[in-house]
């Protein structure tokens, strides 16, 4: 067993020399061999021991547990930190919440003694039935990688010596160590699902071939290379990702042109930007589904109040509408006015003498005398038409952005210029108006649109 941890050890380079490790250690056989074995490779590596325990308070008997920790950490003359956990809000879920409580217990003991790392005692079996539990419920592939040696909670290094070791083994370790240790009696209940793959399911495969530790072993480490890789190429597609405070979106074209293994990998790192834990395959599926479908304007609610909406090319996740509202906005002359959807619009005063660019789609000129001044920028009314250059008549501005694909989701936020008496000049990116002649003579007024995402020299 000794030799098995030392290659674990030097394999994954799980402690620096001269470093300070705190020991989580709860007084069962697999954290107290942990600490026997880590007492006596401390001298090799001039390792700074700390021993950490969590009382979770859930069984009668874990003050027991508590005192013996104590116990050995006071005969090993080690530094021993305790915790209590709080009392929890019965709506949440408990597992999770010890978890989030132990490590925040863990990352405060570090920041006091200047600790780096924390060593737990988490061994073969548990990684063979934490991915055996993973296979009966997750549809995620990732989730067969099981425990990883070597993880970080924040800058907190989270090692674990013993992954590579069984349960037998360590059993076998602290009886020929004389190790002290207390078994908790909740492990031989059938209630937890973890008891029932411990006593009937791995026995039976364990039965079939003992080298299932290794092959299992095998198969995380291959997921776990596998999704390095397709986390790198989600980290350069992200780059095709435009995302404000409550909202992220993407190219329609762009999704379907992906393979489907990046693009599921894609949207669940979108959904993730909404600190959603709980993504399930069925919700990414339906998203997929939702994008290859040929009609142009579709929407599907997700979990936690996120919509994913879709229109045209368009996609588009949130979980704020407030920025729905309509606005009007007074734009002052020399100034740049931030609009609620994260564009920016601004208007100079300046005298032009060359022709502007008839195919220029962000930026347009306009005469003073054309003109009643102050401008404005609002979103559309209903009945809204422009007045096209060249006499070619009005038409609706409605029609304009169904004739540009606008998303659906997008119109009633477009920017519109208009003047004082509320005549439209321009629709940015889409048509500008017949006050926006090619002929211009004397002082004139520059407007400048930047879309979400763009540059000032886009113009």
């Amino acid at each position: 067993m000794r030799k098995v941890i030392l290659e674990t050890v030097k394999k994954y380079e799980l402690f620096d020399k001269k470093s300070v490790v705190i020991v989580a250690v709860s007084g069962g056989s697999d954290s107290m061999a942990l600490l026997h074995f880590m007492k006596h490779y401390a001298t090799q590596y001039q390792l700074s021991l700390v021993v950490a325990h969590v009382n979770h308070k859930k069984r009668k008997n874990s003050e027991l547990d508590e005192l013996l920790v104590k116990q050995i950490a006071a005969e090993y003359k080690l530094p021993y930190e305790g915790y209590y956990l709080p009392q929890m809000n019965k709506r949440e879920n408990f597992h999770e919440y010890a978890r989030k409580e132990r490590y925040k217990f863990f990352n405060a003991v570090a920041n006091k003694y200047g600790a780096s790392c924390l060593a737990t005692a988490h061994h073969a079996d548990d990684q063979l039935e934490t991915q055996i539990q993973r296979l009966l419920y997750q549809e995620n592939p990732s989730g067969l990688i099981g425990i990883k040696p070597v993880t970080f909670n924040g800058e907190l290094k989270i090692v674990r010596p013993f992954i590579n070791v069984t349960k037998n083994q360590i059993y076998g370790y602290c009886e020929e160590e004389k190790v002290e240790f207390r078994e908790d009696e909740s492990n031989k209940s059938d209630a937890y699902t973890r008891n029932r793959i411990r006593k009937y399911i791995v026995p039976q495969l364990l039965k079939e071939s003992n080298s299932v530790y290794g092959h299992l072993r095998a198969v995380g480490k291959q997921l776990n290379d596998d999704e390095s890789y397709f986390n790198e190429k989600v980290d350069e597609l992200m780059g095709n990702v435009l995302q404000g405070d409550h909202w992220v979106e993407t190219s329609r074209t762009f999704l379907q042109k992906l393979p489907p293994s990046l693009s599921r990998r894609l949207i669940r790192r979108v959904l993730q930007q909404f600190s959603i834990k709980d993504i399930q395959s069925v919700h990414i599926e339906h998203i997929l589904n939702l994008i290859n479908n040929p009609k142009p304007n579709l929407t599907l609610c997700l979990p936690h109040r996120i919509r994913c909406v879709i229109a045209y090319d368009n996609v588009r996740f949130s979980t704020n509408d407030s920025v729905l509202e309509g606005y009007e906005i007074t734009l002052l002359m020399n100034n740049r006015v931030s609009l609620p959807t994260g564009d920016w619009i601004k208007v100079s005063e300046n005298k032009v003498d060359e022709k502007p660019e008839k195919f220029c789609i962000n930026k347009v000129h306009l005469c003073y005398n054309e003109i009643e001044l102050p401008l404005k920028v609002r979103t559309r009314k209903p009945g809204d038409r422009i007045q096209l250059m060249n006499g070619l008549g009005s038409k609706k501005i409605k029609e304009i952005m169904i004739e540009s694909k606008i998303p659906k989701s997008l119109r009633d936020l477009w920017p519109i210029v208009v003047d004082s008496n509320d005549q439209i000049l321009w629709v940015p990116l889409l048509k500008k108006s017949a006050f926006c002649q090619q002929k211009l003579n004397g002082q004139t007024i520059t407007i400048d649109y930047n879309h979400r995402g763009g540059n000032e020299e886009d113009a």
